[in-house]
Formats: C-alpha cells, structure tokens, sequence
C-alpha cells in the first residue's frame, strides 16, 4: 500500500533535512579551510575532498534522520544523482545571473531559495522512495 502524503511529515521532514543541510555546509567549510589552513592543500582540491565528506555525511544523515532509510549502494547512487544535478542547476543559475547582469548574489539567492527544495523533493519521491 501506497503511504500517504502527509503534510505535517513533510514539513517535519524538510526541517530535519534543512538541519542537515546546515550541518553539512560545516563540515564541508571545515575541511577546505583545514585542508587549505593547515596541510597547506590547494582549494579546488580541497573542495573535492570536501564534497565527499560532506556528500557522505548528508546521504547518512539524512537517510537516518529525515527519511529513515536503511543505506545501500543503490541509493547512494540515486543520492549522487541529486547531488550532482544540485551542481548542474547551481553552475546554471549564477551562469543566468551573469548572462543578465544581476551581481552574483541574485544568483546564489535563486540557488538557496529553490535547490534545497528541489532537492528534498527528488530525494523524497526518487532517492529514499519515503
């Protein structure tokens, strides 16, 4: 039987996902400013080293937390999916805001207003199958 789609749980859910968003931006920003501070690595490789703590951390947390889903490499897989289509729309809207003139920020706004919502929505009905 198909569950039901309760608005309440929706909306409980998007709060523990966007938690875990907060969370994973630190520990992304964590390790490219230790990587770069400390081990004296350069930026865009710390930002990849970065991305699969962090990548990995979130398909973790928000499987446990937000979804209560058991972990397997089938999801990971559709989790890496949204994740990198997350990169994709990201690339495009700051490339749209540059294309019109806005300054960058109209651009990152569009990125934090819509991405985390696309997102929870692609790992809701798609990722994690809730």
């Amino acid at each position: 039987m198909k569950q039901r789609i309760n608005p309440r749980n929706i909306f409980g859910r998007f709060a523990v996902f966007s938690g875990v968003g907060v969370l994973n931006t630190l520990i992304h920003t964590f390790f490219v400013v230790s990587l770069v501070e400390i081990f004296d690595i350069g930026s865009v490789a710390s930002n990849g080293v970065a991305f699969v703590v962090a990548n990995l951390f979130s398909y973790w947390a928000n499987g446990r937390w937000s979804f209560h889903a058991r972990p397997s490499v089938q999801q990971y897989g559709r989790f890496l999916v949204v994740s990198f289509l997350g990169l994709v729309i990201t690339l495009l809207a700051s490339g749209f805001a540059s294309w019109v003139g806005w300054h960058y920020a109209f651009g990152m706004a569009l990125v934090f207003v819509f991405l985390p919502i696309l997102s929870f929505f692609l790992h809701f009905l798609w990722t994690f199958k809730v």
